[in-house]
């Protein structure tokens, strides 16, 4: 959708580029700078998979299939702290950045296991 939430998701693109991402514009396989994210550009995300080896994984209370190389995938999308919490701010409503917890913030969010989905 053309301009919806386009200046909040560029600023955490911009942001995941600078941990490690791979925001790119798919017409020129340009990473996403400063300088080149005008509004209705195709963006997408680049990584080399092909899919073709799957691993278990928990998930939750269950397990499932994902790829063998989903750590680097998840890295193209999130950066190098793709596994590290963030809170997100204001319940879930609202623009703010996601922010990065501290790591005692990070280890009490996961101790308590999975979080429900649906409140």
């Amino acid at each position: 959708l053309a301009r919806y939430n386009h200046e909040s998701h560029t600023r955490e693109m911009l942001r995941y580029n600078d941990e490690g991402a791979n925001y790119r514009l798919l017409d020129t396989d340009e990473l996403l700078s400063q300088d080149n994210n005008e509004d209705g550009l195709q963006i997408g995300t680049v990584f080399d998979s092909t899919f073709e080896c799957m691993v278990l994984k928990q998930f939750y209370f269950t397990t499932i299939y994902v790829p063998c190389d989903y750590e680097e995938i998840l890295e193209a999308f999130y950066g190098k702290s793709w596994n590290h919490v963030e809170n997100r701010g204001g319940g879930g409503k609202g623009n703010r950045p996601a922010m990065k917890l501290s790591d005692k913030e990070h280890q009490k969010s996961l101790q308590g296991g999975p979080k429900p989905l649906c409140a």
